[in-house]
Parts: structure tokens; sequence; C-alpha cells
């Protein structure tokens, strides 16, 4: 009987000895985020500020020196107990701002949902200033939890008489401001620094001057201000006399100094550059095409500088070397784009004209070869052709194009390309709008002794403006007329009632006055006859 005892004895030990002491399982988990619940003593105005505060939390909470700041800042501290946050004030002041960051937490991590800022005051509200500011990120987002706002008292730029902080909307609403001008620091306080790193962290700034009872409303759009400049990503060798630079980001449009890039051999001999360019579209403008000499299939080195981005930041001298290559280019020379299309109606008369290859070609060349004529005399028109890009050329008029008038673009054959190609000649034509820009009529009036002359242009077989005005015998310059058709018409208007009476001395030049935008047209002699 003895011996089963002894074994249970021995089996309850073990069990015994193997058990462990663990917390139950399961329980909803904490996500409700810590909330103030008491204030003390109650903020507010008061005959004399406390120079201690106790804030009362719903929950155990924790935060560093950041997360709860005191104005005025001299020899205050706050300490976390638990729940509860200790403040003592270290200097006597008319007034105490206990500010709560956004970015305070319980200890789950559950952030308190809005900041918060205590008041304590011996002097009327109606003495300070306040502001709401919208704080907004460029290109939408949300406004993180690490925003802030900081109010520097100008002329002092290093302190800032008080920071706030926005609720989840984005907005602070920031009260008891000292009258004066303020200095306004909206920035995504990425490190918690205090400080904001306009390279690394979204942040805007803002001047504004507030006067007592003052208040204001504005929106701040935070973004990066870039001042570094691109960096080279990747370098491809297209054909014998093309390469493809890629950058880190967009950079500007077509650089006209071909300067900026420079290539060698492996005999340390220059290779010519003819120019340099960049592809049109926001996607594209990362990428960069250096036109070249024809090269072999060898070892190049080309160095870069001075390429900017959008923000104007200049790029590093940067040198890569390549093996290059003297395969021929995939297309041929061929008209990219031209302006004014064939059969163009309504088109500026001032210009400018645009065509665009889809190869860099010689500007002599192209200048030689390319005009705009008027078709119905065969009129070249004058004007100034320039490069605009690597690629592209305009052509603007010295002067102005005759409205409904059909014109002519001519690109004769004989333009070539780097790689030797040459271009068939093309021609396409258009009819330009009229100008509002006013013509002018000239000549001389005669066959009359009278010391004032009327004269009269009336739209022929067309409605618009009778136009009229006074002018003496002899040579006149009647300004200021909408291009169009006239009969030119002038009389003495003995009775002064601005119109042609029977018995007034009259005349008229025989047919119709075409007048054109911009443009004098001389000779209109009108003889005056009793």
């Amino acid at each position: 009987m003895r011996k089963p005892l002894i074994t249970f004895l021995v089996s309850l030990l073990i069990l015994i000895s193997c058990a462990k002491v663990v917390a139950p399982s399961g329980g909803p988990v904490d996500d409700t985020p810590p909330e103030v619940t008491e204030v003390f003593p109650q903020q507010g105005f008061v005959e004399e500020t406390p120079s201690e505060i106790t804030i009362y939390f719903s929950e155990k909470i924790r935060a560093s020196e950041s997360d709860i700041q005191l104005y005025p800042e001299s020899g205050g501290i706050a300490v976390i107990k638990g729940n509860e946050a200790h403040i003592t004030i270290g200097v006597e002041s008319a007034i105490v701002l206990v500010n709560l960051s956004s970015t305070l937490e319980d200890m789950r991590g559950n952030k308190i949902v809005n900041p918060e800022t205590f008041v304590w005051n011996s002097i009327p509200e109606d003495s300070f200033a306040s502001v709401s500011v919208s704080l907004l990120r460029d290109g939408g987002g949300i406004v993180t939890a690490n925003a802030r706002c900081d109010f520097f008292l100008l002329p002092d730029t290093v302190s800032p008489a008080i920071s706030h902080y926005p609720d989840t909307l984005g907005v602070i609403d920031a009260g008891w401001l000292s009258p004066g001008d303020y200095m306004v620091l909206g920035y995504e306080d990425f490190d918690q620094s205090r400080t904001w790193d306009p390279e690394r962290e979204p942040g805007t700034a803002s001047e504004i001057s507030l006067a007592s009872g003052d208040y204001a409303e504005f929106a701040m759009t935070m973004t990066i201000i870039d001042s570094i400049g691109p960096r080279i990503s990747e370098l491809l060798v297209t054909d014998g006399w093309h390469l493809e630079v890629i950058w880190n980001e967009q950079i500007g449009a077509d650089f006209d100094d071909s300067e900026l890039v420079s290539i060698t051999g492996p005999d340390s001999l220059p290779v010519n550059i003819y120019s340099i360019g960049t592809s049109s579209g926001r996607s594209t403008n990362g990428r960069m095409t250096v036109y070249t000499e024809q090269m072999a299939d060898t070892m190049y080195t080309i160095t870069v500088r001075g390429i900017t981005d959008l923000a104007g930041n200049p790029s590093l001298p940067d040198t890569i070397e390549f093996w290059g290559t003297d395969s021929l280019p995939a297309s041929k020379l061929s008209v990219q784009y031209a302006f004014p299309i064939d059969g163009g109606i309504d088109i500026p008369p001032t210009g400018p004209f645009y065509i665009t290859f889809s190869d860099w070609v010689d500007e002599t060349a192209v200048d030689s070869l390319y005009s705009i004529s008027r078709v119905a005399d065969s009129v070249v028109v004058s004007g100034e052709f320039v490069r605009m890009s690597a690629l592209g050329f305009s052509f603007t008029p010295f002067d102005e194009l005759l409205g409904n008038r059909q014109y002519r673009t001519d690109l004769l054959p004989g333009i070539v390309s780097l790689q030797g190609d040459s271009l068939a000649g093309a021609s396409w034509a258009f009819i330009p709008a009229w100008s509002e820009s006013p013509g002018i009529v000239s000549g001389s009036i005669s066959g009359t002794s009278a010391s004032v002359v009327t004269m009269v242009f009336a739209p022929a077989g067309s409605s618009g403006e009778i136009l009229t005005g006074d002018y003496t015998r002899g040579t006149y310059s009647f300004p200021d007329i909408p291009g169009g058709r006239y009969t030119v018409s002038a009389f003495v208007d003995w009775n002064s009632d601005n119109v042609w009476n029977p018995g007034e001395p009259y005349g008229a030049w025989p047919g119709v006055v075409e007048v054109f935008p911009g443009i004098e047209t001389p000779d209109i002699l009108i003889k005056v006859l009793p």
C-alpha cells in the first residue's frame, strides 16, 4: 500500500515544478488616445499667474521635452508622472502659456487627437492679437503630426516668441500674440529639431503685422526649397552622332551654351559638339541629348557642368567614360513640326512661325532655304530667323502679314543631317487673320481754297464704323484706321453738321482703298470740286 502513495506524491511534485504563471490572453487592443481631464489651477484671466501647474490625463502618458512647451521658457520645467504633468514656471510673467504638442502619446503610442494651449493671463485678452493659419502641402497631401508653426517677434529670428501645432485639419489657432511684426514659419519638423531644414523638410515663411485686438486668417503652403543641383544618373550612346544623358531630376529647357559639355577621345583630342538640348514634356525633362560629330567605336570621356534644374541650381562638374559606337541613327531626317500648318486659317499675322526638325541641322543652311511669301505677288516676307533650341527655329516678320491673303511657306531641298541625310523640299500654304493693329492712309487734298476739309472713310461692302476727320488742304495722314476696304471722300462742311449736304464742295478717291493693319497706304489723292 505504500508504493502507490509514493508514486502519487512524486508525480504531483513533477507537475508542480513544471507549472508556469502566465498572463491571461485576449482583451481589446488599446487604441484610445489620451485626453486632458483636468487642469489646475483653472486657466483664464487671473489676478496673478500661477508658479506651478498640474495637468491630469485620462491615462498614463509619455512625453519628451518638445511635447510640452512653456512660455515664457526661462527656467520652466515639466515633469511627467503617470497620468500627470507637473509644470513649474521659472519666471514671473503677466501671461503663461502651456502648449501640448500633437506628438504627445500614451504608453501604447496613441497620440493625443489635437494639440492644446492653456493660458493664464493677468492682462485683458483684447490687448493681444490672434491668427488662424491653414497649413497646406504643395501638391496636396496630409499635414502630419510633425508640423508646427513658429512665431518670431521681429527683429528676433532665432528664438520664437511662441510655437503652435495644427489640428487634424491642418489649422493652427494662435492667440495671445503681443502686438508687433512677426515672421511666421510653418514646417514639418521631421527630425524634431524645432528648426526648419528647407532642403529636407517642407515649409514656408510669411510676415505679418499685428495690432491689439487684431484677428487674421491666412494660408501657408509648405514645400521643399531645392538648392541642390541635378546629378547624372545614366549615359546612353544612341548612335555615332548622339548621346543621351539621363539626370536624377527635371532640368531646364534647351541650353544654348554647348560649352557646358565637352568630349575627348582616346587621343585626348576634343570631339566637336554642335548642340545640346532637352526633350519636351514634364516626364522627359531629365533627359538631355548631345549632338556631336561622328564618333568611332572606342573609349571617350564626357565632362558635364553647369546644367541647371528647374529651380536654377547648377550641376557640379561630372566626368564619365563611355564606349562610343559608329552605328547609324535609326531614323531619317524629317520636318517634325511646322507652324502654320498647311491650310491653316486665321493665323496670327505678327508671327512668330516655327519649324522643328527631327535632328540637329545647321542654322545658316535652314535660314537660306526657308522662306515665307505672299502668293498673289510672290513678295517674300522679311523677318528675323533664329534658332530656338537644338532642333527648332522661329521666324518673326518685321511687318504684320496682310489678313485674308494666302501666304506660302517654302523649304527648299538641300538641308543635311549630322549623318548626311538630305531633306527633300516642301511647301505649305496658310491665311493670316486680320490684325487688330490699325493702318494709316496718307496723300494730299487739292481743288479747294477752304481752310478746313472733312475727310470720310466709309466701310465698303461691309458693316463698320464710319471715320471722319478735319484736315487742311495739302498733304494729310489719317491714322488709326482698322484694316479693311473703304471708300474715301472729302468735303467742305459749310454748315458744320459733319454730314455732306448738296451744294458743299466734294471730292472722292475713285474706287476702293484697302487699309492693311500696321501698314501705311500712301498716295490717296483727293480733289475737292465746287
